[in-house]
């Protein structure tokens, strides 16, 4: 089962799992699991299936902002409902979709999954679905969770006001030109899933192997849209962000060496700025 908001992750998800998998079912809701269990049977319904819990980070915004503590902790416990109640019928695995925009600044050293985190509003499901995630291992259950980097893709959120703002000569990410991003195409996060349906229990970043600054980035839009951007001065994308106001260096290939998964794709930041081509 496939639980999250639609999005283009989470069909590219889909669309991977379909040749994988018995059957595939996809719910908007962690609250839509309960009656989706009883239409196929009640308890012990899940016997031995896995749940993938999508998430994606929220661009900044208003929209982000307006999220409050009473309705973070209520979507926490939709996800921990959600988890409580695949475990009880009979799930074997959670695998979370998670986003490596949940990592705090690394402070000059290469992110490893211990490494502390941060709470926001445009990571919050992220972080509700982990939480769930650990709730599921702790009464018998496997959890497997997937720090992917940005995940860009022509549909994604974020990718598409990054892309937009480049389009009209402005910058959107304007933080820390030293800091580095984390990145990997959405098509090689999709993939990413399979082997996660048999990897060893555990949390593991998942990017392109490309860590890059955000300088460097920015020179890979300007020279794709042939000239300057200017910065919109933003602070929720721009030093006071979380998504890119921090520095996250990731090294680690701990995932492609338990599974054999590589990205296919060439580094996103290339990819990214051919979407502007």
């Amino acid at each position: 089962m496939l639980i999250g908001p639609p999005s283009s992750l989470r069909s590219a998800v889909a669309r991977q799992l379909t040749s994988a998998v018995t059957a595939l079912t996809c719910l908007d809701q962690p609250t839509h699991l309960p009656a989706a269990v009883l239409s196929v049977g009640g308890r012990g319904a899940l016997a031995g299936a896995t749940i993938v819990f999508v998430t994606v980070p929220r661009p900044p915004g208003l929209a982000g902002r307006r999220r409050s503590r009473q309705q973070s902790a209520r979507l926490a416990a939709d996800f921990e409902q959600a988890a409580l109640a695949a475990r009880c019928h009979g799930a074997a695995r959670v695998i979370v979709l998670s986003t490596a925009f949940v990592y705090d600044d690394d402070r000059g050293v290469s992110l490893t999954p211990g490494a502390p985190t941060v709470s926001a509003a445009e990571t919050s499901a992220a972080t509700a679905a982990e939480q769930a995630a650990r709730l599921f291992a702790g009464i018998g259950g496997e959890c497997v969770v997937l720090r992917l980097g940005w995940t860009c893709g022509p549909q994604e959120a974020i990718t598409r006001r990054v892309l937009a703002a480049a389009r009209r000569g402005w910058r959107l990410i304007d933080g820390d030109p030293g800091a580095s991003v984390a990145m990997l195409a959405e098509a090689d996060a999709a993939l990413a899933v399979r082997p996660a349906l048999t990897a060893p229990p555990g949390t593991y970043d998942v990017t392109d192997g490309w860590p890059i600054t955000q300088s460097a980035l920015t020179d890979r839009l300007e020279g794709a849209v042939g000239r300057l951007l200017h910065s919109l001065d933003d602070p929720r994308w721009g030093a006071c962000g979380v998504l890119f106001g921090r520095s996250r260096r990731i090294t680690s290939t701990a995932f492609t060496t338990r599974t054999g998964w590589r990205p296919r794709l060439t580094p996103a930041a290339d990819g990214l700025a051919a979407m502007l081509r």
